[in-house]
């Protein structure tokens, strides 16, 4: 009880003291109330936001595990990294390979020759050479250094000649005009302590990549020795080779575990799967490939470290101190029991796929403890799996698929993908889109005349142009091919083609697969002369074929689910038509706790309801102190509306009380009258 004061009564009461502390005294009990429910929820809303932070966190850890490169990353040791260093990615091989190094490849690397040519003897830069045309035509060649006569070339398919007109006919100015073309030749000039030199060196490496320079000279001659025909080399035309050969493009030779290899490159990539051979020197080496365990154990292990930092959260939130009788924020709280009720289903519930032979964490070499609940892990027991069943590691973790046959590859899932074993049957397999020439090609291709094609590939249309000349069968397929690969539209849409022939007549393929590939020639100049006037176009399929049972759909060479195997995407390479084994799928430990903890951690899920109510009870304990204030204003103004009646009403009592004594004591004394009588 709140003591009551005042320094007087009547016109002397401490009204304003005695109404304040009336007031304190109504206000105490509901303001106290009311901080200890704020303070009981402002603890609990901060007890689920570190709760929420653990989930997040732990989910966070996920998505490593989810990642399928995380299983696969392999590594590549050399015993001798002078003669030969390797990358590899994952889908390399773990193996041992003896490999000697007997050759590097070299870029075909040619110079003016001022030793034979006095016409080259140049003494400055700016000395002027001639103006034309220099057309660089790559292909192989069995040239011979010091000799003058044409040599045999055969045109690279897969890189297409260059025309560079050249306006300034000094050697610095070829030399930039070339390097501004970008066209895969390097020019330079080199001082030789005499004489300025120009040279050309390819960009490529390989003996496919040789040089072969066509001149058309400004003065009309262009086998002769002075002008733009001075830079002539192995010109069929006019059996032609002004320029000198310093470096004579060569592949690459190497055995691997005995078996000998050839490469255009010093740098290799298709020797062995997912192996990329860097050669420096020639000598012998070994290369050990073998699994990175690295990167899939610290997923694994961070997955186990914030599964333990989210169950210690839970633990400390939810504890009870029986000696102190202390209950922790959350203890009992219906929310977290329900968390740690399903965390707990989650991890305890197989995987089911059979293919795999992991199905329980304890496969791999992680157990529960029994008191604590947190996850232990056999460290050699995770080694092992990782290194000699890493697949059935993945599908232990990820939502992956593992097929029976090793022409079916997984691709990828949806969240509507069911888990299940499901039999995949090829009606038909994927096909390329094709053109095919109605008659024998000419082999001679005139500038304005039957040089130009208009080529509609897989959806996009672009003019080609071929090189003027006289060729063989297979260099013109070759040019044919180089011209429309090297094209800017079909290279921004990832778009090639293969050309063949068969008795001179013309076939067009389109790399890709599916009913997307297509190649016509829509028009052009030298259409009739290199396809007949009847070409034939068969456009590209997709695959078709059955996934449990079920048509799936086809694009390209993947087949896409339906049914319970909804966006079950896989590809099918080769192989048979009709049964194609199985394909199981599953989803991983991680896979299931990510989809668990994204719907308590979405926008609507139970985190974010239960922490909105709290705000929103915090919120209203505000709205019932705004409206104790108001009620005690109101005490308040009442309060002292009676405390001022009081203090007039004592004043009138005074007053009248003064004037009694007054006239009292204005009256006779009653004894002295009587003693006067």
């Amino acid at each position: 009880m709140v003591a009551i004061t005042s320094p007087g009564l009547g016109s002397g009461l401490d009204v304003n003291s005695i109404v304040s502390q009336l007031v304190a005294a109504e206000a105490a009990g509901p303001t106290s109330r009311l901080d200890r429910r704020e303070t009981t929820l402002q603890v609990r809303l901060s007890a689920y936001g570190t709760l929420k932070g653990a989930v997040s966190q732990f989910q966070g850890s996920l998505a490593n595990l989810q990642d399928l490169t995380s299983y696969q990353t392999k590594t590549a040791n050399s015993s001798d990294t002078d003669v030969l260093s390797a990358s590899v990615s994952s889908s390399a091989i773990s193996a041992n390979y003896d490999i000697k190094v007997s050759q590097l490849a070299e870029q075909h690397r040619l110079s003016t020759d001022p030793i034979n040519h006095a016409n080259a003897q140049f003494t400055e830069v700016t000395d002027v050479v001639g103006t034309g045309t220099l057309t660089f035509k790559f292909g192989t060649t069995d040239y011979v250094s010091g000799t003058d006569t044409y040599n045999s070339f055969t045109p690279n398919a897969d890189k297409a000649s260059k025309s560079i007109t050249i306006t300034d006919g000094s050697i610095k100015g070829i030399r930039d005009a070339v390097n501004e073309a970008d066209i895969g030749v390097t020019a330079s000039i080199i001082f030789d302590g005499t004489y300025q030199r120009l040279t050309f060196s390819s960009d490529d490496s390989g003996a496919a990549n040789s040089l072969q320079i066509v001149t058309s000279d400004i003065d009309g001659d262009d086998t002769n020795d002075s002008g733009l025909s001075l830079l002539a080399f192995n010109d069929a035309n006019g059996g032609t080779s002004n320029l000198a050969q310093n470096v004579a493009a060569q592949d690459s030779i190497l055995t691997v575990n005995g078996i000998q290899v050839s490469s255009e490159n010093n740098t290799i990539k298709d020797v062995l799967d997912g192996v990329t051979l860097n050669l420096k020197e020639v000598g012998n080496t070994t290369l050990d490939i073998d699994i990175d365990a690295n990167a899939s154990s610290s997923a694994i292990k961070a997955f186990v470290a914030n599964y333990n930092g989210l169950i210690g959260t839970i633990n400390n939130l939810t504890s009870f101190d029986v000696e102190t009788g202390q209950a922790a924020q959350l203890n009992g709280d219906g929310v977290v029991r329900s968390l740690e009720t399903q965390l707990k289903r989650l991890l305890g519930d197989p995987v089911n796929s059979s293919e795999s032979s992991f199905s329980v964490l304890s496969d791999v070499g992680i157990t529960s403890n029994a008191t604590t609940g947190l996850l232990e892990i056999d460290e050699a027991k995770l080694s092992t799996a990782l290194t000699d069943e890493v697949n059935n590691v993945i599908g232990l973790f990820a939502a992956f698929g593992q097929s029976s046959d090793s022409g079916v590859i997984f691709d990828s899932a949806t969240d509507s993908t069911r888990e299940g074993t499901y039999a995949v049957d090829v009606t038909s397999f994927a096909t390329q889109g094709t053109l095919t020439g109605s008659a024998a090609a000419n082999l001679t291709i005139v500038s304005g005349t039957n040089d130009t094609l208009t080529i509609d590939l897989d959806g996009v249309t672009a003019d080609v142009v071929l090189t003027a000349g006289t060729y063989t069968t297979s260099a013109l397929v070759a040019e044919l091919q180089s011209q429309i690969n090297a094209t800017q539209e079909f290279i921004d849409v990832d778009s090639e083609v293969t050309v063949s022939e068969s008795a001179g007549i013309f076939s067009i393929s389109s790399n890709r697969y599916g009913a997307t590939s297509s190649v016509t020639i829509t028009g052009g100049n030298g259409s009739t002369d290199l396809v007949g006037s009847s070409a034939t176009g068969l456009a590209g399929t997709d695959i078709i074929g059955n996934i449990g049972g079920v048509a799936a759909t086809g694009s390209g060479q993947y087949l896409i689910g339906a049914g319970g195997a909804l966006g079950l995407k896989i590809q099918v390479e080769g192989g048979s038509l009709g049964d194609r084994g199985n394909i199981s799928f599953a989803r991983g430990f991680s896979e299931r706790f990510d989809g668990y903890l994204e719907e308590l951690l979405d926008n609507k899920g139970l985190f974010d309801s239960t922490i909105g109510s709290l705000k929103s009870r915090i919120e209203g304990i505000t709205d019932e102190r705004e409206d104790l204030a108001r009620r005690l204003v109101s005490i308040e103004q009442r309060t002292r509306s009676q405390f001022i009646a009081l203090d007039v009403l004592v004043s009138q009592l005074q007053s009248t009380g003064n004037f009694l004594t007054t006239q009292l004591d204005s009256l006779p004394d009653i004894g002295t009258a009587i003693n006067r009588r």
